[in-house]
């Protein structure tokens, strides 16, 4: 039912992340009568069948993501004014790095009330080379000019605050990340003869692909009729990926199976005997984690902000330490030693981490908060 007619935007550095990790709030907005537009690149998502929701407008812009080319960027920031001036929203929501600098200020000088998003604390936060030192002196400057800055963990809130990246009084802490939709991702019984460990996500460094497979090796040997696949997107441009000639590398020791990338998610969570590992170095609040809570899957992560939100460990999963194989061969052992009846109600527990935790609605509920204060 429409209830007024303000204009929000939403802008990304992929059409995909836009869809997949806010849809829910966007469709609860388009709910609410609020006209929507989303802003984001589209070449590299032509592929994946994205879904626009229904009355929601899209306007493609061409943005180098990993591109360090300052003409490039500075081409960017005018076509994104350009957007701006042309649409006139009442508000504008900021995701990943570019659209957090760049958006910002433009939606500054256009006077638009505006709030960026620091879903995690990436390669130039984690790095102190010179190009990372650059990077944060211009996310600096960029995020001075929004209103608020959503953070998904304390521990980031706190790096925030000490490397100055944005004022105390802007912070607000998404304490449970952006929150499933528990109706979307329901339980699904897990129970199977045999185990499989599923990697989810970009295929990099820093989301401990090289601990995986390194693990993957050694249980293999212990427990034969164990399996390992990987689900997700070689990433060249990023700084700390995995190179594609290493990964066919791997992949024809036949330790693993690689699945590609989906679009499908819920397919993936409906298979039976998953287990959810991501060794990662550092997250926001993972969402693949979150969905695995919701879903009943068990999981095995690290144990840093973002990642052990997700586990109560021995009850749904276990913690392993961050860059450490060893650990994470244990976490995986112990595992496979529990009996069908504690797998499953390692599955059963993970459901109410996620029912107590992660539910959208409490998300909805922040994003009307901003709007209806601003605008």
């Amino acid at each position: 039912m429409k209830i007024n007619n303000k204009k929000i935007l939403f802008c990304d550095n992929t059409l995909w992340g836009l869809i997949t990790f806010r849809g829910a709030v966007i469709r609860k907005l388009v709910e609410l009568g609020y006209s929507i537009t989303l802003v984001a690149p589209y070449k590299e998502d032509k592929q994946l069948q994205i879904k626009i929701p229904q009355g929601v407008k899209f306007i493609s812009i061409k943005m180098g993501r990993t591109s360090q080319n300052p003409f490039n960027d500075f081409c960017y920031f005018l076509k994104i004014l350009k957007i701006y001036k042309e649409e006139k929203p009442d508000y504008i929501f900021h995701y990943t790095i570019k659209p957090n600098i760049y958006g910002t200020i433009a939606a500054t000088l256009l006077k638009i009330p505006n709030t960026a998003m620091l879903a995690g604390l990436g390669y130039i936060f984690q790095n102190d080379t010179l190009g990372c030192k650059i990077g944060r002196k211009i996310y600096r400057f960029g995020l001075a000019f929004c209103d608020h800055l959503f953070v998904l963990n304390q521990m980031n809130k706190e790096l925030v605050i000490k490397r100055k990246m944005c004022s105390p009084e802007k912070i607000i802490l998404l304490e449970n990340g952006e929150g499933v939709d528990l109706k979307k991702y329901k339980y699904e019984d897990n129970t199977a003869e045999e185990t499989t460990f599923l990697f989810i996500g970009r295929i990099l460094k820093d989301k401990g692909y090289n601990e995986f497979v390194e693990a993957a090796i050694i249980i293999k040997e212990q427990f034969p009729n164990t399996h390992f696949e990987i689900l997700g997107a070689l990433d060249p441009q990023y700084p700390n990926s995995i190179s594609p000639e290493k990964f066919k590398r791997d992949q024809e020791l036949g330790i693993f199976k690689y699945l590609g990338f989906t679009n499908d998610m819920q397919s993936v969570y409906k298979r039976k005997g998953i287990v959810i590992t991501l060794p990662s170095y550092g997250e926001g609040m993972n969402r693949v984690l979150m969905e695995a809570c919701a879903t009943g899957k068990p999981i095995i992560t690290t144990n840093i902000p973002g990642c052990k939100e997700m586990v109560s460990e021995g009850a749904n999963g276990y913690l392993a330490k961050v860059k450490d194989a060893h650990s994470l061969i244990e976490a995986m052992r112990k595992y496979l030693e529990l009996t069908k009846e504690q797998k499953n109600n390692f599955s059963k527990k993970s459901r109410e981490i996620a029912e107590e935790k992660f539910d959208i609605k409490k998300i909805f509920l922040k994003y009307e908060d901003i709007i209806s204060s601003n605008i």
